[in-house]
């Protein structure tokens, strides 16, 4: 046996000890289990609990949605897509992914051109886990063609760690996987430090709304993997017994339950200044129904924007939440730093825009300050 598959069979024997120790893995959790000398293949378990063989290590990879992308440029593997869906080539229109310009487009994350993946002939497919198509439809497409298909998501702080170890594994980048895992999961491990003495009866209530007025999210289930956001910052998200991805809520209860912080979120953020936010943080925080809140009554209204509250970007939410929620425990933490780490290091692009507002970090100058207060109290 060479000492590269030696390598490898002996981190999967940790990683085993380490799963039945810890019990952190869950029946659908993706899991490296085998390689296969003879064949040059492993076998990954995805995140829709399936076992998939797929070539070791996997060159040409053809991605289904917009997510993994982003993944696969932090582990410097971006070059190996050669096959992009609709929603990625509007990123790359924007100028998000320049490296995809003339990667071919191969239908939508919801309809593929299964003609067009064959004749691409990727090692693997990366998909969605759990939206139909799901990956045993388009398995059985490709099948034929000999062409494997994963699930992943990369959405849920729940899943982010297991997901990248296990795309770093097929790609044969374990060593990058695991900084890049670092560099969250320490941010973490900060956060769930400072706040793990917090009672249950005093963690601060969150009502987390989508780009619709009302629409909220269910947090008995991983879901769209905001409520899990709020949980790992250390909060209480405002319906953990529903379990509906997303859902209209009636204001009523809003007010009922009512929450320490609200948080709306936008799709503004790259490309955005203050005022943007602005007018939608005291478009909020004026709303009639959301008067005796106290989240309104203590100014504890805020914006934040997808891009790093949503897909992907979900890993930065736990940053921004719990400066958010428990400021006096974090303010030497400034989110925004590791924001710009990610951009400048992980997907070599210029840091700018604005995330969250108003903004919470000590670094502002008096001025800014005294005008983000008069906004908040407004």
């Amino acid at each position: 046996m060479n000492v590269k598959f030696s390598f490898h069979l002996t981190l999967l024997i940790m990683f085993a000890l380490t799963v039945v120790f810890s019990g952190c893995i869950s029946q659908s959790s993706p899991e490296e289990t085998s390689i296969s000398e003879e064949k040059n293949t492993v076998t990954v378990q995805d995140s829709a609990g399936r076992y998939v063989e797929v070539p070791y290590p996997v060159e040409k990879i053809v991605v289904l949605w917009d997510n993994p992308p982003e993944e696969l440029r932090s582990l410097g593997a971006i070059d190996r897509i050669v096959g992009i869906d609709a929603e990625t080539k509007k990123k790359v229109d924007s100028g998000f992914f320049p490296e995809l310009a003339d990667v071919p487009v191969v239908g939508t994350w919801d309809e593929p051109d299964y003609e067009k993946i064959a004749e691409l002939n990727p090692d693997v497919v990366i998909m969605l886990s759990s939206y139909p198509p799901l990956p045993d439809d388009v398995q059985k497409k490709l099948e034929p063609f000999g062409i494997a298909v994963v699930g992943l998501d990369f959405y849920m702080v729940d899943s982010w760690e297991r997901e990248v170890r296990t795309l770093g594994f097929m790609l044969g980048e374990d060593e990058k996987a695991d900084e890049y895992i670092r560099f969250f999961t320490d941010e973490w491990a900060m956060i769930k430090e400072r706040t793990k003495d917090i009672p249950d009866d005093e963690k601060k209530k969150v009502y987390f709304e989508g780009l619709d007025p009302y629409l909220t999210y269910g947090g008995a289930d991983y879901g769209c993997g905001i409520p899990g956001m709020v949980r790992a910052a250390g909060g209480i998200d405002l319906f953990p017994e529903i379990s509906a991805y997303s859902f209209e809520v009636d204001p009523e209860e809003i007010s009922l339950r009512n929450p320490d912080v609200i948080l709306k979120g936008t799709a503004s953020g790259y490309l955005s200044n203050a005022s943007e936010f602005s007018e939608i943080q005291q478009g909020v925080a004026s709303r009639p129904e959301l008067t005796n809140t106290n989240a309104v009554k203590n100014s504890n209204v805020f914006v934040i924007s997808w891009e790093v509250a949503a897909g992907s970007r979900k890993k930065f939410g736990p940053m921004y939440l719990a400066k958010a929620l428990y400021p006096e425990r974090f303010e030497d933490y400034d989110p925004d730093l590791v924001t710009q780490k990610y951009f400048e290091d992980y997907q070599g692009i210029n840091y700018q825009g604005i995330y969250f507002y108003p903004s919470l970090n000590a670094s502002l100058n008096e001025t800014e300050n005294t005008d983000l207060q008069n906004v908040s109290e407004s």
